[in-house]
């Protein structure tokens, strides 16, 4: 995956083996894992969701360990910046420990999701599970400029750095202000372009997605309630 683009998640879930599963199965599972990995509250659980998850994305997904292990840098940054600060609220490096472990649990359950499966086909599960047209659309629109954003950031940070504009601290300092200052203007110019395209493509206010019939196979949801009830087992077994 190119160096360029390991931001955007959606390529991985395009490039995954796992992407010709059903995506409501997928989508199930996932929303299953994360629930019970915070219900069940056991740091085991958690533990094993976090290698299981991985395993599943790197092994059978495809994607990169080291690619991995950068996405899931980006939301682990916060949750020890959460973790340090529960520490610091409450004085319990145990509780905190165990805060950390579930929320990861659930982060890498949700990234089982997402770099499997391509965000239109998530919105059609949503869809179909009878979620507000508004709220589908505003969710897609959001996920999309989100990366829309980081692809201006790009430009204008790699035509900084060809120009020698980190050549020292100084002058990092005022490449940062100005990509900074330059940054929401573009990001707006490119939502403009981005929505002239759709316009130009009749839209009428209702997104639409090709969408692609994927049966749930027999072995798959046994693969998945086989798996839910190693984690109830795992409870169970760590007490």
């Amino acid at each position: 995956m190119n160096q360029e683009h390991t931001l955007y998640m959606e390529q991985y879930a395009y490039a995954s083996r796992l992407r010709h599963g059903s995506a409501f199965l997928k989508t199930a599972f996932s929303v299953s894992v994360v629930l019970l990995c915070v219900w069940l509250d056991s740091p085991a659980v958690s533990l094993f969701v976090i290698l299981t998850m991985a395993a599943v994305t790197v092994v059978i997904g495809g994607v990169r360990p080291a690619d991995y292990v950068r996405i899931l840098g980006i939301p682990l940054f916060f949750i020890l910046f959460g973790a340090a600060a529960l520490v610091f609220a409450t004085h319990d490096v145990g509780k905190a420990v165990e805060v950390t472990l579930r929320a990861v649990g659930a982060v890498s359950a949700f990234y089982f999701l997402v770099l499997s499966t391509p965000v239109s086909e998530i919105l059609t599960v949503l869809r179909r599970c009878r979620l507000p047209k508004l709220l589908v659309e505003l969710m897609y629109l959001t996920y999309r400029f989100i990366f829309v954003l980081t692809d201006v950031w790009h430009s204008l940070y790699t035509a900084a750095q060809s120009r020698l504009g980190y050549v020292d601290y100084r002058t990092s300092l005022r490449t940062f202000g100005g990509i900074a200052g330059n940054l929401l203007v573009l990001s707006m110019r490119k939502a403009d372009v981005y929505y002239t395209a759709m316009e130009a493509r009749c839209y009428d206010g209702d997104l639409r997605f090709l969408e692609e019939t994927k049966r749930c196979r027999l072995w798959q949801c046994a693969g998945a309630a086989l798996y839910i009830c190693v984690l109830v087992l795992v409870r169970r077994i760590a007490g």
